[in-house]
């Protein structure tokens, strides 16, 4: 069995070879994670990092910083400030956030190698492309299961793209994503902690060295990822990988990436969605009870019954309902802190809240129904699946989320657009 079938298409891939449609995508991506990554780079958990591994110095960025370190530990410090909100980019299949691990790894390359953002976006194109490609093969089971994909499938990502970045022979290519089946690891049990954001930014720093050591010489079995007691095989239930991959073998995978608008875990945002419709035909105070119903997966992830702080209540549909029945705003990042999750007027809506589950529901689907005094019911379904084709619209919202997140992190953000938009040049890279 190839170790991937797709990869082919992408071994000799240059920008020129990008349709229109992929690099406006990918150009939104890489504008939604800065902004994500600036206003993540204040939150405590940058700052932990930042305190531990700050002393590595060398030649590539740390976003929100002044700090210069060496690539791999640069890539694990934005990486993990990235995701540090939760309010980055997801791919179609849930739990997978494309951009955060593939982004971090090959920026810091990039920078470090003196490459052009030409050739940083074709490389991150690449590395999304190769980690949607390992979720189809290794099928539905492998995140029910508790693997965090991010990690997982990102560490294949951040390899895939470091390898392109660097030109590695299809050989050696086969080497590093071999290495990288060794080190694709993170549960969802960590899930409302800070070691969630950390796993796209260890997901980052593997892809370096994985790629890294690859060129260097150092050996491992490319099968390691779908063959005999491979990583597909020992995290999933699949039997017919091959035969995945080569039904998209034409896809342009990161046409399915969904952009985020709410500060918190991507399953709780069609939740949200139905209550804030509710909320603007119906009056809360003459609300009895409201029950949401989702897949029941969506209780592994963002089932937190009774959130007490600002990271639990990012993975709540309770809480997340709450805050949207209180007219708090879950497009912000200062939504989000111990203080007004754990304020009275959110909990005690919390307790006319309840969640039951339909398996016959997506996860990116939820039903909510609203009952009043009178016990009327009103219904409102919701379904965030699909990725908008409607390329103005969605960069002009990803714009203004940019903005939003650099005025959180106290950040001019016409600057700092134009350091982003700068990317995607001829020129060689400089992000200082």
């Amino acid at each position: 069995m190839d170790h991937l079938a797709a990869w082919d298409k992408f071994a000799n891939m240059g920008y020129e070879d990008l349709p229109s449609n992929v690099m406006r995508v990918a150009n939104q991506c890489i504008l939604d994670w800065f902004g994500c990554a600036l206003a993540g780079s204040t939150e405590p958990l940058s700052e932990i990092l930042r305190s531990q591994f700050g002393h590595r110095s060398g030649a590539c960025s740390v976003i929100g910083t002044n700090l210069k370190l060496e690539a791999p530990t640069a890539a694990l410090l934005n990486g993990a400030s990235g995701h540090a909100l939760d309010y980055d980019d997801t791919g179609s299949s849930a739990g997978c956030h494309t951009t955060a691990p593939v982004l971090p790894a090959v920026l810091a390359v990039a920078e470090e190698i003196g490459a052009t953002g030409h050739e940083l976006i074709t490389a991150f194109v690449v590395g999304v492309e190769i980690e949607g490609r390992i979720n189809h093969a290794m099928g539905r089971d492998h995140y029910p299961r508790g693997w965090h994909t991010t990690a997982t499938y990102g560490t294949f990502g951040a390899t895939a793209a470091v390898a392109h970045l660097l030109k590695l022979p299809k050989d050696q290519y086969a080497i590093a994503m071999g290495l990288a089946a060794s080190h694709a690891s993170g549960v969802k049990a960590n899930f409302g902690t800070m070691t969630k954001p950390y796993h796209p930014g260890r997901a980052a720093e593997n892809g370096i060295n994985c790629a890294r050591l690859a060129a260097a010489g150092f050996t491992a079995k490319p099968e390691a990822v779908l063959g005999n007691q491979g990583f597909i095989q020992a995290a999933s239930n699949a039997t017919d990988a091959t035969a995945k991959l080569a039904a998209i073998a034409d896809d342009w995978l990161i046409l399915g990436t969904l952009f985020k608008y709410h500060a918190a875990c991507h399953l709780t945002h069609s939740t949200i969605e139905s209550v804030l419709k509710l909320r603007n035909n119906l009056s809360v105070d003459d609300l009895s009870s409201l029950t949401i119903t989702v897949n029941p997966v969506l209780l592994d992830i963002c089932g937190v019954a009774e959130p007490k702080s600002g990271l639990e209540g990012k993975f709540s549909l309770r809480g997340t309902a709450s805050l949207a029945l209180n007219g708090i705003d879950t497009a912000s990042p200062q939504t989000f802190v111990d203080e007004v999750v754990n304020s009275d007027a959110v909990q005690e809506m919390i307790n006319k809240i309840s969640v039951e589950t339909d398996e016959s529901l997506t996860h990116f689907q939820s039903k909510v129904a609203w009952v009043d005094a009178a016990q009327n019911a009103h219904e409102e379904f919701n379904d965030l699946s699909t990725p908008s084709e409607d390329y103005d619209e969605q960069g002009d919202k990803l714009r203004q989320k940019f903005t939003s997140l650099c005025d959180f992190a106290g950040h001019d953000s016409a600057t700092t657009l134009d350091k982003v938009n700068a990317i995607n040049s001829t020129a060689t890279l400089s992000i200082g």
